[in-house]
């Protein structure tokens, strides 16, 4: 997988095909995050864990209380583990023909030109004061292209974030050369974009900061019972 720009390959019939990947940015910052959620926001857990030689103590995987801290980390890995190959492993195609979404953990998305009813190019989504404004995107990319099929359920999204700049244009180039309508938008805030198009943001993209406050509360919750039933 090429993980910071985009080739050409060749398909069957030698006509060219782009191919786009996460950028390295997106690769270094799966990376530290996957890390930082398993390692850094659970270091009472692992020292715990670790310092008091767990493995050996006679409750755990007897005693079902005993055994939930180690229980729930694992958890926690096993998800950062399977969205991280999910994030690092996509690539995305796209040619005069249609485009296609592959990856693993994720199911895979394939669609011709003809099943697109239209795109709606985003330039700012207004989603307030949260978390995801940090990830600034260039300046010339969209917060989000978006291809709907002809009931407007969303196909695919194509976040500069995610894929960059070049991707959204070879998809913008590639809709209109098949005719597809097209749609761009300046400003959008996310309760109107829902709106507007009800498929085009997931629950993550709707609410950031709930997602966060969650997190929050998980972390908390995972210490304070790490410390309540193993100690230090």
């Amino acid at each position: 997988m090429n993980s910071s720009s985009d080739d050409v390959r060749r398909t069957g019939s030698d006509a060219p095909t782009r191919t786009f990947g996460p950028p390295a940015t997106v690769v270094v910052g799966t990376l530290v995050a996957a890390f930082v959620f398993v390692v850094v926001l659970e270091f009472l857990v692992l020292i715990s864990f670790v310092g008091q030689r767990l493995w050996a103590h006679p409750d755990m995987l007897r005693d079902i209380v005993f055994t939930l801290p180690l229980v729930l980390w694992v958890l926690i890995a096993a998800a950062a583990t399977v969205i991280s190959v999910r994030v690092l492993t996509a690539w995305l195609q796209i040619d005069e023909e249609g485009f296609e979404l592959r990856g693993l953990g994720r199911p895979t998305v394939k669609a011709v030109w003809s099943e697109v009813g239209q795109v709606i190019a985003v330039r700012d989504i207004e989603r307030g004061s949260s978390a995801t404004e940090m990830l600034d995107a260039p300046a010339s990319a969209y917060d989000g292209v978006y291809v709907l099929d002809r009931r407007g359920q969303r196909l695919l999204a194509v976040s500069s974030r995610f894929f960059g700049l070049r991707a959204q244009e070879r998809t913008l180039e590639m809709a209109r050369q098949a005719g597809v309508r097209i749609e761009h938008i300046d400003a959008i805030g996310t309760a109107e974009l829902r709106a507007q198009v009800p498929q085009a943001l997931s629950f993550g993209d709707r609410h950031p900061n709930l997602i966060l406050l969650l997190l929050a509360a998980f972390y908390i919750f995972h210490n304070v019972l790490t410390f309540a039933v193993w100690g230090l």
